[in-house]
């Protein structure tokens, strides 16, 4: 467990970690994005390993899930070459259906081991105040499809919000913890770390072989293969290391090695396997006009236009389609149209755009058939009545 990791460590004095997830991940909720889990436990591997340099990305991006992350796996992972990968999605796939967070997880790992197969992995599981209040002590679904994709594939997880809502059972106010109901505040936010920091400490120091683990830890971390706990089963029942997970029939359930469990997996050919990210600039513009900032701290650039009428066209191979676009105080709303058939809209603007501008990645179109495709977008007259104005920015096209 965490053996590469650790080589690195070892071997070069140097690794590189890349954390990838939605706004938990980002540091929504504290002034100080150094006061998040991923930023605590930035601060808490250097100081614990003074010898070892450790570059870090936070590839955080609040709103999204497991799907945006396959799109973006070459933009914020491979580019990065890291040597461990952390992965938080369960809050932002709950609701998602079943079969998609998993064809998207796996897009994320095939992508990750297909160019760096030796990178660590391990799943970070989040939670909401509403998953807790829909589940009462059983998992919620996202948490138990990220479950079963790590144990199919022999990846470590930490269940950071079974530790969470143990607080608010034991008596602790949600609103001490999670002020919003998702976002945690700084107290929130050390007990995501310090579950996260446990896990991968006792993995880096060896004691993650499944010999004399205490009940918290195996209760909270650890890895699930085919033959251990299944769906539905308590929160407070998450998981074992291999040594312990004997499976319901008491036979060995972790014997296939970590690296014939990623060749597998390596040779599929997923629905998100081979997605990827184009910036819009290279549409054919009519009207829009290319900013070359990044678009709300995302990425190098972005085309906009605040014009009604003002249209962009973009052919593209594949079988699927979207956007990363921005939703403002001021958005407008654009129309879209595939392979010259009827329009329909979508809004850049929502109630949370009161209060902060943020990117949104949307699916238009999928299940396509082979061949080129072209998709046009033009400025909608209409607007939200709370909207300030008509503007269209989109970063990237989804394909």
């Amino acid at each position: 467990m965490l053996e590469y990791f650790r080589k690195r460590m070892e071997e070069r004095g140097e690794a590189v970690i890349v954390y990838l997830g939605g706004s938990i991940t980002e540091g929504q909720g504290v002034e100080d994005k150094r006061l998040c889990w991923q930023g605590l436990l930035q601060s808490e591997l250097e100081e614990t390993y003074p010898e070892c340099v450790f570059s870090a990305y936070n590839a955080g991006i609040g709103g999204t899930d497991s799907r945006f992350g396959a799109f973006r796996m070459e933009r914020d992972v491979l580019c990065r070459r890291p040597d461990l990968l952390l992965i938080e999605f369960a809050v932002n796939d709950y609701g998602r259906p079943t079969w998609d967070i998993r064809e998207s997880l796996e897009g994320i790992l095939i992508r990750l081991w297909r160019e760096i197969p030796e990178c660590d992995v391990v799943f970070v599981l989040t939670a909401t105040g509403k998953m807790a209040e829909e589940n009462q002590d059983r998992l919620p679904e996202s948490v138990r499809i990220h479950m079963e994709v790590a144990g199919q594939y022999g990846i470590p997880w930490v269940n950071v919000g079974r530790k969470l809502f143990s607080e608010v059972k034991e008596g602790t106010a949600l609103e001490e913890l999670l002020p919003d109901g998702v976002h945690p505040n700084r107290k929130g936010y050390r007990i995501y770390f310090e579950g996260v920091w446990k896990f991968l400490r006792d993995g880096l120091e060896g004691r993650n072989s499944g010999e004399g683990q205490a009940e918290e830890q195996s209760s909270q971390a650890g890895i699930v293969r085919k033959g251990g706990k299944q769906p539905g089963e308590s929160l407070e029942e998450t998981g074992s290391t291999p040594e312990e997970n004997t499976g319901k029939e008491g036979k060995h359930t972790g014997e296939r090695p970590e690296k014939e469990l990623r060749m597998e997996i390596r040779k599929k050919e997923g629905k998100y396997a081979a997605c990827g990210m184009i910036p819009a600039s290279r549409a054919r513009l009519q009207g829009f006009v290319t900013e070359h900032i990044a678009m709300c701290g995302r990425y190098g650039s972005y085309v906009s236009s605040n014009r009604p009428g003002d249209f962009l066209e973009f052919v593209f191979q594949g079988d699927k389609v979207g956007l990363f676009y921005m939703i403002s105080c001021d958005g407008g709303r654009m129309e879209w149209s595939l392979d010259g058939g009827s329009f329909e809209e979508i809004s850049a603007w929502d109630a949370y755009a009161r209060s902060f501008d943020r990117g949104s990645a949307r699916i238009l179109a999928e299940n396509l058939e082979p061949g080129k495709h072209r998709l046009c977008i033009r400025v909608a007259a209409g607007r939200d009545a709370e909207s300030k104005g008509n503007f269209v920015r989109i970063s990237d096209f989804l394909v």
